[in-house]
């Protein structure tokens, strides 16, 4: 019986370890990418090579893994797949990418919180029908929070965050967008064949999308970058996007999906102290206190969802 409590003990701290540095490495993207605009990187160049990096991982993780076909699995279940990986894996990073490019990348992780104030937004009018009055006043103090962390009543501070900020919210609404419509993908098909097609036709997008800039004369350079840049975007690929997959997914079969969900709330709080360490960003206290806000509120409300999850 110990010799089964001890392995217990050691696959939950395994799986814990796994998903603490998997949510390290995801939080981590947004100082890598802010690196390689210092380099003189485009968004675009950033995103299609993270793509077309992060694609044959994804394949050689799912020939690894070979999850086997599930049995709900329907027919158009790929094309619903390669379809909201466009929206998740494209047009939401390539969004982000771009406000990123305009805000720090501490104010950019807080914006992309607000994703659950769309998911809340999108679902009670697919359902017609509206939130308890905690819900209500939970959606006005992120607002209020989003106001304050992007400079508040500071009119300049505001100004110079204004445009990163509506990238950046359209990419959270996006990415809401996806969980509401095809959130049920991952349970039909599973993560590993969700992000193998998912990853696939994104990169495909992201492709043609330069193709189609490049013919209007829009042309963003893509072989013009020293070995160093090219370097990061592999780093981008794979420490930022591919390792923290597999490390959730490792983390996942051994301590649970709520226990992960709760462990990767740190992902925002690791990204400040990372810009801050890495970047040497600094909130102003009217920025920090709409940031706090935000966390709190937003963090209150998954660990309520995660919760009646478990109590269901």
């Amino acid at each position: 019986m110990r010799v089964e409590e001890q392995s217990k003990i050691h696959k939950a701290a395994a799986g814990t370890v796994f998903l603490l540095i998997g949510t390290a490495c995801f939080a981590s993207k947004s100082i890598w990418i802010k690196w390689g605009y210092e380099m003189g990187a485009e968004p675009d160049a950033v995103l299609l090579y993270r793509q077309l990096f992060a694609v044959p991982l994804f394949w050689l993780i799912f020939w690894l893994y070979r999850p086997p076909m599930p049995d709900g699995m329907k027919k158009g279940d790929r094309w619903r797949a390669c379809v909201a990986g466009v929206f998740c894996f494209f047009l939401s990073p390539l969004l982000d990418f771009i406000g990123l490019n305009h805000v720090s990348a501490m104010v950019e992780r807080i914006l992309l919180m607000s994703y659950p104030l769309f998911v809340f937004g999108f679902t009670a009018c697919r359902d017609r029908k509206m939130g308890s009055i905690q819900d209500l006043f939970a959606v006005l103090a992120v607002m209020f929070g989003l106001f304050l962390a992007l400079g508040g009543w500071n009119a300049e501070l505001f100004q110079t965050n204004r445009i990163g900020a509506v990238f950046i919210l359209l990419s959270s609404a996006v990415y809401a967008g996806f969980l509401v419509l095809s959130g049920h993908l991952v349970h039909q098909i599973g993560g590993i064949r969700l992000n193998a097609y998912g990853m696939t036709a994104a990169g495909a997008a992201m492709m043609l999308y330069t193709g189609i800039k490049a013919a209007v004369g829009m042309n963003t350079p893509m072989a013009a970058y020293s070995l160093d840049v090219y370097g990061l975007f592999v780093l981008i690929a794979v420490v930022s996007t591919v390792i923290p997959f597999v490390l959730m997914l490792e983390g996942i079969k051994r301590i649970g999906a709520l226990r992960a969900a709760a462990i990767s709330m740190a992902g925002p709080v690791l990204t400040i102290f990372f810009g801050a360490l890495f970047l040497g960003e600094r909130l102003q206290l009217i920025q920090a206190i709409g940031c706090a806000a935000v966390f709190i509120v937003i963090t209150g409300m998954e660990y309520r969802k995660l919760k009646l999850g478990k109590n269901e």
